[in-house]
């Protein structure tokens, strides 16, 4: 292997060693050799045989090929979809805390969202409001045979699935956060709301009515932490620290799509087909998301910590949506 393909090499491995463990003895123990040859390898003074470049990259997932793109036009990415490799939607929310989990193994970590649906992360808030939305993709998107043959009901809602998406909740709020949301943010689910009343999704009108009421209360929570600039379970106190921006854009964000960035390494996740998601640090992509993020923000008018009446204003206006729809409901 060439000595520059092999420091690219390395230094795509480096990304995915924890910064507490040292990369020559995580590469000694792939290739079962002594650290020594490795230190001797990063400072250019022996070569990777192909043999044992085919066993690093088989081990970190990593493609020779796009270590060279300049402009790379093929990226790997990590698929995660359910009724593809995820068999449920307790295998995705599995999978998903497993994403975080990983992300936080990486140190201090700053995760900018830009939202054209509520942040799948802030619904575990409130476990009824979750519960609805993941019967409504389940029976929808998904065709999941445990959601066609029953109406959603409040009394009976699978707690396991809700437990594991408040883990992942809970990941996100040990994460610093830009969010950006648009006047469109509540209009999926209400369109959900009213066409599972409409259909005879409900068990009972009350319920449809209780759903619209969790996202009344989700609205404030979030409109507080906006105010104060940080980042709180409902039943706890706000932290010390501030770590949560929210900005308001005026125009409909086209998808949801996340950038968590450590000191040295950056993921994107890019949300396809509702809850399926794909995943890739691979540093041009990444590069790339992180300016067309960065450009959204700077069209973007900050809401919290300042421009109260803007803010007050915008929830407002998002609240209006949620007594339309109930009023409709309620009929």
């Amino acid at each position: 292997m060439s000595k520059s393909l092999q420091a690219l090499l390395f230094e795509k491995i480096k990304t995915y060693v924890p910064e507490h463990s040292v990369l020559e003895l995580e590469i000694a123990k792939v290739l079962g050799c002594k650290a020594e040859d490795i230190f001797s390898m990063l400072r250019g003074q022996g070569e990777l045989s192909l043999n044992d470049a085919q066993k690093l990259v088989q081990h970190y997932a990593i493609s020779l090929d796009h270590l060279q793109e300049a402009k790379p036009s093929v990226i790997p990415f990590r698929f995660r979809a359910i009724d593809y490799n995820l068999v449920s939607l307790e295998d995705y929310f599995k999978a998903l805390l497993n994403e975080l989990k990983a992300v936080d193994v990486f140190g201090p970590r700053k995760l900018t969202y830009a939202a054209n649906d509520f942040p799948i992360f802030s619904l575990f808030q409130f476990p009824l409001l979750a519960a609805f939305k993941l019967y409504f993709w389940g029976r929808t998107v998904y065709n999941l045979p445990s959601f066609q043959s029953e109406p959603f009901d409040i009394k009976n809602i699978n707690t396991t699935n809700l437990k594991l998406g408040e883990r992942a909740w809970r990941q996100y709020l040990k994460m610093p956060s830009v969010e950006v949301w648009s006047s469109d943010i509540v209009n999926n689910v209400l369109k959900q709301i009213f066409h599972a009343w409409k259909y005879n999704f409900f068990k009972d009108k009350k319920d449809a009515l209780a759903i619209c009421d969790k996202i009344t209360a989700l609205l404030k929570h979030i409109e507080k932490q906006a105010e104060l600039g940080r980042k709180f379970h409902p039943k706890n106190y706000p932290p010390k620290r501030e770590n949560f921006q929210l900005y308001y854009n005026e125009v409909s964000i086209s998808n949801n799509t996340i950038l968590f960035a450590t000191e040295d390494l950056s993921i994107a996740f890019v949300l396809q087909n509702t809850l399926n998601y794909l995943v890739t640090d691979h540093r041009i992509f990444c590069l790339q998301t992180d300016a067309w993020l960065k450009n959204l923000v700077q069209k973007s008018t900050l809401i919290s910590l300042q421009n109260e009446d803007l803010r007050k204003n915008f929830f407002e206006k998002l609240n209006q949506n949620i007594e339309f729809v109930k009023a409709e409901i309620d009929g």
